[in-house]
């Protein structure tokens, strides 16, 4: 065979062959025994490398500041709460402490009560927080003894008026034995004044009421400031009370209401009246009275305010009833009242009474005399007049109608020896004037008095010697 043939026998095979490979499968490689030139299958993935399919996250607390809760109508603080209005059926009474330390508010307040069926709460502190507390409209009345504050708290609205209701004076006590010597001195200013030379102990309430106030009146007249760096000068911030007991205790002086310290007595065995006298009679310091007055809260201001109740108690108090109780208390157990009625009503009354009695003149002159006179209110209005003009202590000019006390003092025949006139007032309030003064004055008159009764009227005289409620004239 030739090679050629041979050639193309060859070729025809290899032909054949590749067509029989075309028409069977391609095995398939075994999973693990791929090479480096095949497709790599797919490997599984770590669950970091890819998440698994997203799900709906669970809800996660919010923290506070985060992110505020659905807001809320906010609940209503206490700041934004409107005042609540008082029980109608009871009255708060603010009041000094010595009107409840000697008894008296006890003695008087049941016939309040049970003639309006009622009860009082009664709130006794200083004069100074009674007043702070009506300011707040936190009490229906209060019933106190500073007149600057009383007028001070008229003056900024929180009542409308101030009403006299009472009187009684201050006196200073201290240990028996009197270490600084104050016995029978006149004025308080001179026996606070040599208290603080002796370095004497002294107790001060301290508590913004009333009583202190005055006992700071009476240092700053004698041009003294104590204060609490003083060993001698105990500021201790308590009540009447509790001021007396400490002095007892301690032997130290203090300044008191009369009232009080009678009511007490008994308990304060080591302390005596050095300044003021056994009554307010004797008490020549004219400076230590102390008057009382009441103001109801006004409910303009302080809507909250039991104001008809208010009203109602500021009525009973200045009534002559009650003013006949206020001064017949303590009269029995101590031989002289703790307080004295002031009212205008009581003054009134008393007025009328004295009119109307023929047997008790209405004003009268004793003393140093060649013949002691008495007249009723209508024989001395019978009398010779004369109008005078005077301008009292607030700056108000008036005209007065009266008759000279001149004239009234030649009926009764002055003695050669006598040299002073005390002018007595129906109260026990006395002030006394040189004879020779008194007579020489063509303007100074006993005047009528609107309500009734007669007042001293004597310009160019200290406002202390102007006398209301006058009658008596006595000749020392």
């Amino acid at each position: 065979m030739s090679k050629r043939v041979l050639s193309w026998l060859v070729v025809l095979i290899i032909i054949t062959g590749m067509l029989t490979a075309c028409t069977q499968p391609a095995p398939v490689p075994a999973p693990t025994q791929a090479s480096a030139a095949q497709a790599p299958e797919p490997t599984p993935v770590p669950p970091t490398a890819a998440p698994e399919p997203t799900k709906a996250p669970e809800p996660t607390a919010v923290p506070p500041t985060a992110a505020p809760e659905p807001t809320k109508a906010p609940e209503p603080t206490q700041a934004a709460e409107a005042p609540k209005a008082h029980d109608p059926t009871r009255l708060i009474l603010a009041t000094t402490t010595s009107t409840a330390d000697s008894g008296l508010l006890d003695f008087i307040l049941p016939d309040f009560e049970q003639k309006f069926n009622t009860q009082v709460d009664v709130i006794a502190v200083g004069t100074g927080q009674s007043l702070e507390i009506g300011s707040k409209g936190d009490a229906d009345v209060v019933l106190v003894h500073s007149r600057k504050g009383e007028d001070q708290f008229v003056a900024d609205g929180h009542a409308k008026e101030r009403f006299d209701v009472m009187y009684n004076d201050y006196i200073v006590v201290g240990p028996k034995d009197d270490p600084a010597k104050i016995a029978g001195t006149a004025a308080a200013k001179d026996a606070f004044k040599t208290i603080a030379d002796a370095q004497a102990a002294f107790a001060s309430r301290g508590d913004k009421s009333g009583t202190n106030t005055k006992e700071l009146g009476i240092w700053s007249s004698a041009a003294i400031t104590p204060t609490k760096e003083m060993p001698w000068y105990n500021s201790l911030g308590q009540g009447m009370g509790d001021t007396l007991l400490f002095s007892d205790e301690k032997g130290a002086y203090t300044l008191a209401d009369r009232g009080t310290y009678l009511a007490m007595q008994d308990k304060l065995p080591n302390l005596a009246i050095l300044v003021g006298g056994q009554n307010l009679a004797e008490n020549k310091d004219k400076a230590l009275l102390n008057p009382y007055g009441v103001l109801a809260v006004n409910p303009e201001k302080h809507p909250v305010v039991n104001a008809a109740l208010a009203a109602k108690f500021v009525e009973w108090i200045t009534a002559a009833d009650t003013q006949k109780m206020i001064g017949g208390y303590g009269a029995d157990k101590f031989g002289q009242p703790l307080f004295y009625p002031s009212s205008e009503a009581y003054k009134a009354a008393q007025a009328e009474s004295s009119s109307a009695s023929t047997d008790q003149p209405a004003l009268k002159i004793t003393g140093k005399v060649g013949k002691e006179q008495g007249w009723p209110e209508a024989d001395v209005k019978a009398l010779k007049t004369m109008d005078v003009e005077y301008t009292n202590s607030k700056g108000v000019t008036a005209t007065f109608t009266g008759v000279p006390v001149s004239e009234l003092l030649a009926l009764a025949v002055p003695a050669a020896d006598a040299q002073t006139v005390e002018f007595v007032a129906s109260d026990g309030y006395t002030a006394e004037v040189p004879l020779a003064d008194v007579q020489a004055c063509k303007d100074c008159i006993v005047a009528f008095q609107d309500g009734g009764g007669f007042s001293t009227v004597m310009p160019n005289f200290a406002k202390n010697q102007q006398v209301k409620d006058l009658v008596e004239i006595k000749l020392k």
